[in-house]
């Protein structure tokens, strides 16, 4: 079989190849220009955002970062770099910002000008049998100048035919290693979590999940298959944390020795993203009638609290977004706008606000991802007083079938993706609160909430504290090696399941 150019499949594709659009500013005027000017002179590593929320611990929590607190604009938009499917996340590093799409692509975070662009190449496996075979990046890690992805390929109208895990060179956008499930695999590998030389993933196999650990070099250090899929694998001081069917397994990264388990009559879903934020994991049980977000001790695996929500007639769920020393901060259904602050120690809430999703005919508000940078609590396309719940700005965003995502707020700037990427910007000095202190109640109809402190038998419970590169367009070459697993389950909010 004649294998497809990547002229000939981006020519079927767009009638079009190789070459974005240069994106300018949606505004010109000299007080912008200067403020553009100073946040890239005040730009910092304190403002990276080098994955999938933030850390390799999925925290989500930037202390020193700075983000936009009033008067928000849309600075710049890219049209060009999402797939059939749309983009799938964002990282931000040194002021370029790597977006997965149809191809992995390097923009200037200062205007949205294209630094490089990395076009997957087929694998040969694949026969199209004449037809259009896609390729879909999915979220970008950045670890040590190096940008690790996930890349599915699949037919026009079908599902994916293969998968691969790519290791880019940050500046220059060429491929340093590369390896190939070679067809060992139809479903997306597992968001990457890359830390201290490592990079982890897992693949579905079967009715299990192969969770597997790289070097930083692309070679397989170790795998072990679990049971049904995986969520997110936050990885901090050397553990990866591994919510599985039949609770928690905290895993050596190194080795992969169980360091310990916890929690074993918890059920978790593949949905539930987990976050580990100073020295306490946070999961979620989403197992019918009900919701819960369970607080562990990093180290041990000891259980603080659980904090459980019945959601009446609605379908539970729960998106884990951040915590800081007083609080983590949650959404459950987010499909009903709310926002939740539970106490750190306690897992008691502190308070709850509600946002106005519906905004008329400049469109709606988001909710679909948190950050905490610089002490304020992002929320899609909304800024909330992480102390009070109170509003601090909200910005309507035209609706989308996929609805808008927020990927990373860094340098002052926040990055939203659905089939496009749009990023805003404003003032970033601290705002004034303007709006009504939100409801203290404990019930609403999203679900009434219960906290305890009882423990799952063999745990106890103790008190927690709390460089711009040359523009270039690099084509990938042929991969090599067959590795039997390298990929896992995909991550879902909610709103995704409403919207996408």
């Amino acid at each position: 079989m004649a294998r497809p150019t990547s002229l000939s499949r981006r020519t079927v594709l767009s009638g079009t190849v190789g070459v974005l659009a240069g994106l300018g500013l949606l505004s010109e005027t000299k007080s912008n220009e200067a403020h553009e000017t100073a946040q890239a002179q005040s730009a910092s590593t304190t403002s990276n955002w080098p994955q999938y929320k933030a850390d390799a611990g999925h925290s989500a929590r930037v202390a020193a970062g700075v983000g936009p607190t009033g008067d928000i604009e849309e600075v710049w938009k890219n049209t060009d770099i999402g797939s059939k499917r749309g983009i799938d996340g964002v990282a931000v590093v040194d002021q370029t910002v790597y977006v997965g799409g149809a191809d992995l692509v390097a923009l200037d975070a200062t205007n949205g000008q294209k630094r490089w662009a990395f076009e997957p190449e087929i694998p040969e496996i694949i026969d199209p049998g004449g037809g259009i075979v896609y390729t879909y990046v999915g979220q970008p890690a950045v670890m040590d100048d190096t940008v690790y992805v996930s890349v599915e390929f699949y037919p026009y109208e079908g599902s994916p035919s293969d998968t691969a895990l790519i290791a880019v060179d940050a500046h220059t956008g060429k491929r340093r290693w590369r390896f190939d499930t070679d067809g060992g695999s139809y479903s997306p590998f597992n968001t990457v979590t890359a830390a201290a030389g490592s990079v982890v993933t897992s693949l579905p196999d079967s009715d299990a999940s192969l969770l597997t650990v790289f070097t930083a070099d692309g070679k397989k250090r170790w795998q072990q298959r679990f049971n049904g899929d995986l969520g997110s694998l936050p990885v901090t001081d050397g553990r990866v944390y591994v919510p599985t069917t039949k609770g928690v397994t905290a895993l050596d990264v190194a080795t992969g020795d169980e360091v310990w388990s916890a929690v074993p009559n918890v059920g978790f879903e593949s949905s539930a993203t987990s976050i580990v934020d100073n020295g306490t994991l946070f999961v979620a049980e989403e197992s019918k009638p009900g919701v819960t977000l369970i607080a562990l001790d990093a180290a041990t695996g000891e259980e603080h609290w659980r904090t459980a929500y019945t959601p009446g007639a609605s379908t539970p769920g729960m998106t884990i977004g951040t915590a800081d020393e007083t609080s983590v901060y949650i959404s459950v259904n987010v499909i009903d706008s709310t926002i939740i602050a539970l106490d750190r120690a306690d897992g008691s809430e502190r308070w709850r606000t509600t946002i106005d999703v519906k905004r008329g005919e400049k469109g709606d508000v988001s909710l679909d991802g948190f950050a905490l940078v610089g002490g304020i609590l992002y929320c899609g396309t909304a800024a909330i007083d992480p102390s009070n719940g109170e509003t601090i700005w909200t910005h309507p965003m035209a609706v989308t079938g996929r609805g808008w995502t927020q990927g990373a707020v860094a340098g002052g700037r926040v990055y939203l993706y659905s089939k496009n990427l749009v990023v805003l910007t404003g003032i970033t000095e601290p705002p004034t609160q303007t709006t009504t202190q939100p409801s203290t109640q404990t019930a609403t109809e999203s679900g009434t909430a219960t906290s305890s402190t009882e423990t799952t038998p063999g745990t106890t419970t103790a008190a927690t504290t709390t460089s711009t590169a040359p523009e270039t367009t690099t084509t990938d070459g042929p991969g090599f090696g067959v590795l039997p697993a390298v990929a896992g389950g995909g991550l879902f909010t909610w709103r995704s399941l409403t919207n996408r």
